[in-house]
């Protein structure tokens, strides 16, 4: 059957490409009888067939490049349905559990505290630093348990995306479903983490750190769209994200102070 509806298809452009071809043959020819005038119909027709590689060209590169433009603004708007409804899901919590873990958070915030006044040249220098920002990562034994509860709890929800086909187009997105699910894997395997060693505790924290990279630059990413597209929504993140400072409380429930 494919290879029907392929020979199918491949005859259609055949009968409209002799179609068209037989239309203009047959004005030339109606030309030629009514004028009489071969000669001038033969330059005529060399003319525009020397100039016919330049039309392709031109035409070609011109609507080849807003295919691509639209096909990558399409894609860009499909790529930020995802990241909603991944942070809303899940991604938040993840990240601030991993950012639990990051003894130069103060360094890192920097270019993830998202600023109202922020602009497109701000949220490159952002990702641009992120992508090269060197984590210095706490292999706090409670603080890894922390985070294995939460991923494990989401584990179902990070397989399910990691499995969707269309996040194969999403490269950024999916490289850090990958990432979470190494670690939840890792855990797995490690066992209760109060009873791994120090130097595996260190590689799990280290592992934290690549996930932790690439959600960070997802986070802003998504929060340039929604400044650009929804400005509302933008200012509410801000304004709700950037309050969230997580607190540690002693065994009364008190608060400890830093």
């Amino acid at each position: 059957m494919p290879y029907l509806a392929l020979d199918k298809k491949y005859f259609n452009k055949v009968t409209i490409a002799v179609g068209l071809l037989a239309i203009s043959g047959i004005f030339f020819l109606g030309f030629w009888i009514y004028t009489g005038e071969l000669a001038y119909i033969s330059k005529y027709f060399y003319i525009h067939l020397a100039f016919l590689p330049i039309h392709a060209l031109v035409l070609g590169l011109i609507l080849d490049e807003l295919i691509q433009m639209r096909e990558k603004l399409e894609r860009r708007k499909r790529l930020n349905m995802f990241l909603g409804i991944f942070f809303r899901q899940m991604g938040i919590d993840i990240m601030l559990n991993l950012l639990n873990l990051v003894q130069n958070r103060d360094e890192m915030e920097e270019q993830m505290l998202v600023d109202k006044s922020w602009n497109a040249r701000r949220f490159a220098q952002a990702r641009r630093k992120l992508a090269g920002f060197k984590l210095n990562m706490d292999p706090n034994p409670r603080m890894l348990a922390a985070l294995m509860e939460v991923l494990i709890s989401r584990e179902d929800e990070i397989i399910a995306m990691t499995r969707n086909p269309l996040m194969l187009e999403f490269e950024s997105l999916h490289h850090c479903l990958l990432t979470l699910f190494h670690i939840i894997e890792e855990f797995h395997f490690r066992g209760p983490v109060e009873k791994l060693r120090p130097e595996v505790l260190k590689h799990l924290a280290q592992d934290a750190a690549k996930s932790l990279i690439s959600l960070a630059a997802l986070w802003v990413a998504y929060l340039e769209h929604l400044k650009d597209e929804h400005p509302v929504l933008f200012g509410f993140q801000v304004g709700l994200h950037n309050s969230i400072q997580p607190m540690e409380l002693d065994g009364n429930g008190d608060e400890l102070q830093d």
